[in-house]
């Protein structure tokens, strides 16, 4: 499949994707997908002793990769050496998840297709793609067209997972809405919390939090939310994770058991 452009996050300035150096990937490269697993990095977020190994991909890394070609290009650019192309193809090349990603999806395009949730060779639906790329306006359209939110990509990954790890806020809280299972856990146990937890969200890990998101789950290597993001650093979503246990405990430290106080032990 042609990848979609990668397009900036809703979020505000302190939210920033910390999964891969951004790098736009061309509409016309082959295998996306298949080429982002070349990177062998470990699935391990918590940055601890356990490691898998080289061949297991990473969860988090979805769907990016290192661009040589436009590198080349804009290396040649700076020195003068070529002249500027335009690096996507033609209108009739984009295919319909490819529109999804780059935020050009009409309505005309979703009727002209058999399935709103039609899946495509990397057996993704336009809802994943345009999650991924934080394109809101694809997302409502898609949505209102009927598109099932917890359809699972080739790793068991939601689009809350891909909305998560990117840092997009409002798409996060239209998935929700829409029925989103926020607790969901993809091939390697990790949760959206956990996405936004390494991606140092905090306003998308809070609307997780609010919405029922488990604190308490771990992924295959032993992690939970908020380990990982401390191992990562991710100092703005570990205070939101970790305010959000300390009123849960304070909570729970009030008994809904207690009987009120009588006449007597006000009086004493």
């Amino acid at each position: 499949m042609d990848s979609p452009e990668e397009c900036s996050s809703s979020e505000e300035q302190d939210i920033k994707s910390i999964i891969l150096p951004s790098v736009t990937p061309s509409l016309n490269s082959q295998d996306f997908k298949s080429k982002a697993i070349t990177y062998n990095l470990s699935p391990s977020l918590g940055g601890g002793s356990k490691q898998w190994t080289v061949n297991r991909k990473s969860a988090f890394l979805p769907y990016r990769h290192q661009n040589k070609c436009n590198t080349t290009v804009l290396t040649n650019l700076q020195r003068g050496n070529t002249q500027a192309q335009n690096p996507f193809p033609q209108i009739s090349d984009v295919n319909f998840h490819a529109k999804a990603g780059q935020g050009e999806l009409t309505q005309q395009d979703v009727d002209n297709e058999p399935s709103v949730d039609i899946r495509d060779k990397h057996n993704m639906t336009a809802l994943h793609w345009a999650c991924h790329y934080g394109q809101v306006s694809t997302v409502q359209l898609l949505l209102n067209c009927g598109a099932n939110v917890n359809l699972l990509g080739p790793e068991e990954e939601s689009p809350l997972h891909l909305a998560a790890s990117g840092g997009h806020h409002e798409i996060t809280k239209m998935l929700i809405k829409a029925g989103s299972d926020v607790n969901h856990v993809d091939h390697m146990c990790n949760t959206a919390l956990m996405y936004a937890a390494k991606g140092n969200h905090p306003h998308t890990c809070k609307e997780l939090l609010l919405n029922g998101a488990d604190c308490s789950l771990v992924n295959l290597n032993d992690d939970t939310a908020h380990t990982i993001a401390i191992d990562n650093n991710s100092t703005l979503a570990k205070t939101v994770i970790r305010n959000h246990l300390i009123s849960k405990f304070e909570a729970r430290s009030v008994s809904p058991t207690d009987s009120p106080p009588t006449e007597q032990d006000i009086k004493s």
